[in-house]
């Protein structure tokens, strides 16, 4: 049962009684403010790792996948100008490789995002 801040008054004041304001002190800073179940240990924060790798890969696995549609959408784009035997307007052209290759570098600037942060919880919790 998760101490209540009356019982944490109470153990501190009975301790402070016994051993002196120093060593209650010492002994009130190991009791957490909350019930000892809602502490992550090493393992927890080892398999939430672990799952944000495997989140992690799915996402590259899924982006890589992305790209290669897109990839192919330009060579059809491509194709179908050379079929029709005309250019598309060079203005919308370029303007519909730039909206792709946008949306790709913020889709990986996402990830690298979400990566780093990742790591940096990983590294502060380690």
């Amino acid at each position: 049962m998760a101490p209540d801040e009356r019982s944490r008054v109470e153990a501190s004041q009975a301790l402070t009684e016994q051993l002196g304001s120093a060593a209650a002190a010492a002994l009130m800073e190991c009791i957490p403010p909350f019930g000892w179940h809602e502490i992550a240990t090493k393992s927890d924060l080892v398999a939430l790792e672990r799952r944000f790798e495997r989140r992690f890969e799915a996402l590259d696995r899924r982006f890589e996948a992305l790209e290669r549609r897109l990839d192919g959408l330009e060579r059809r784009i491509d194709g179908l100008e050379q079929h029709l035997g005309f250019r598309f307007d060079a203005r919308l052209h370029a303007e519909m490789n730039r909206m792709i290759r946008w949306t790709v570098a913020s889709i990986f600037g996402g990830i690298t995002a979400l990566s780093a942060a990742a790591a940096a919880v990983a590294a502060l919790l380690a």
